[in-house]
């Protein structure tokens, strides 16, 4: 007589979805965009809402906080991105 077993699956734990201004990686969101070329609007699309700082000036800073893993203590990595008053990003940093 054959018969099969099926062993139970481990569990995989999924992650919750990621909130307003948050990444999962600072250094894998900015591979997705490139300074001089990328809008808000790319930005956007890519990475989703920010946290955004306007100035009178026209200029807005953008961050985004990556999401600490489980490993990983805080002090999360920002990723902050500088707009012109056209829309067109001008610098980038992680801190």
């Amino acid at each position: 007589m054959g018969g099969c077993v099926l062993l139970p699956q481990k569990a995989t734990k999924q992650e919750a979805p990621l909130g307003p201004a948050e990444i999962r990686s600072a250094q894998a969101a900015a591979g997705t965009i490139a300074v001089g070329k990328s809008t808000k609007v790319d930005v956007r699309a890519s990475l989703g809402e920010a946290i955004v700082v306007d100035f009178q000036s026209g200029y807005e800073v953008w961050v985004y906080r990556e999401r600490p893993g489980e490993k990983k203590k805080p002090p999360a990595t920002e990723l902050v991105l500088l707009f012109d008053p056209s829309g067109t990003l001008t610098k980038a940093r992680t801190r």
